[in-house]
């Protein structure tokens, strides 16, 4: 009598690809791409957020009367356009008139949180224009620039209102 424990026949040859092993190494490349990727993103970014940049008040200031502020000073906003630089209504055509106004402009403010520069370049003005321009904005010793755009009135109005105000 056979013995259960032996096989007669033989046994077919398997031909299929064991994906057991390359799923394995997916998934390790998958987790080290998932926790590598935020710290390489968060190393060429460099990013500051508004409340890290503000200092802790360390109280009243020495010869500043906490109770009689003085009055704010208007921000230093900086158009640019075609023709050049415009500032307080005033159109200056070279970097050297904007630098003789900045310095002016920043001579007068103690506060370093007063020195930022606002520069507002028209939609048609080159991005090489603008990048001169923040580069002379730093050479005239602006320690923070900001780049706003401002809107036309025509522009924000919506679809609907110009018909509404008849």
């Amino acid at each position: 009598m056979p013995s259960p424990f032996e096989r007669r026949e033989e046994a077919a040859p398997i031909s299929d690809v064991n994906v057991v092993p390359l799923a394995d190494v997916s998934l390790v490349l998958l987790i080290l791409l998932l926790v590598l990727s935020p710290m390489a993103a968060q190393s060429m970014l460099r990013v500051q957020a508004a409340a890290a940049k503000e200092k802790a008040d360390a109280g009243p200031r020495p010869g500043v009367d906490p109770l009689m502020p003085s009055a704010p000073l208007p921000v230093l906003a900086v158009g640019l356009n075609s023709f050049g630089y415009v500032v307080d209504g005033r159109l200056l055509a070279t970097e050297p008139e904007l630098d003789a106004w900045l310095s002016g402009e920043l001579a007068r403010r103690p506060d370093p949180a007063d020195r930022k520069v606002f520069l507002s370049p028209d939609l048609d003005v080159p991005n090489g224009r603008v990048v001169s321009a923040i580069e002379a904005l730093r050479r005239g010793g602006a320690p923070e620039i900001a780049l706003v755009q401002i809107r036309d009135p025509e522009d924000a109005a919506p679809a609907g209102a110009a018909g509404a105000s008849r």
